[in-house]
């Protein structure tokens, strides 16, 4: 997989002195040369955050909706509880088998919200035991690290970063990571990342036993 940095013009953005807003756009590129939005992709930057941005941090929380986690995918820093609640009138047990942040959450139903707390940095796989279907990243970075996520158009932006050259981080479930160098000041263009995801499949995983899930109850939807 490749990324690309493509420069365009953009409007001056007023920062504090020494620092500096960096935007841009990630997109995917896919099979036979076609391209679509990168949504849901983490953009970040290490030790660029300002402190002030450290402390503004909003709860947590990864809730089961519709047999679907909600957000797709969260971005945490390190030490965070988040709160995995069930808004489902079904039962859920969100479990992950990422190492270093392996969890199970265990069977609990609508109304009900069971927390774990990340303390290792890293992309984590989070997972419904009972519905395969079910999946979502937790991305868990370090204090000082500024980050963004793309809206659906795979737009971001990143304000009052150190200026100068800053190494930047994205990261896509379709695109995998990529690492660039850009340089940020006042009159820096915007960046456009190209992902390859032309060979992108998405891959079957095992419940919380490492086995094969079985097949989806029928009649009464209690699960």
């Amino acid at each position: 997989m490749t990324a690309a940095v493509v420069l365009s013009a953009v409007s001056v953005h007023a920062d504090p002195p020494g620092r500096a807003t960096l935007s841009g756009t990630v997109r995917l590129v896919l099979p036979k040369g076609a391209s679509s939005p990168a949504s849901d992709s983490v953009v970040w930057v290490p030790g660029a955050a300002r402190p002030a941005a450290r402390s503004s941090v909003d709860p947590a929380a990864v809730a089961s909706k519709g047999k679907r986690f909600d957000p797709h995918v969260l971005v945490v820093t390190r030490g965070t509880a988040v709160a995995f609640p069930n808004a489902d009138p079904i039962f859920h047990n969100a479990f992950s088998r990422t190492p270093g942040s392996d969890f199970d959450l265990g069977l609990y139903r609508r109304g009900a919200s069971r927390s774990f707390t990340f303390g290792a940095p890293g992309l984590v796989h989070v997972y419904c035991n009972i519905h395969a279907e079910m999946a979502a990243y937790v991305l868990v970075l370090d204090p000082g690290d500024a980050f963004a996520v793309t809206d659906a158009a795979g737009a971001f932006r990143l304000d009052g970063l150190p200026a100068g050259r800053q190494v930047v981080h994205v990261w896509s479930e379709k695109g995998g990571e990529k690492e660039l160098t850009v340089e940020v000041g006042p009159d820096a263009p915007p960046v456009d990342v190209a992902l390859d995801a032309s060979t992108y499949r998405p891959a079957p995983h095992k419940n919380k036993f490492g086995k094969d899930y079985p097949p989806a109850t029928q009649g009464v939807d209690r699960y």
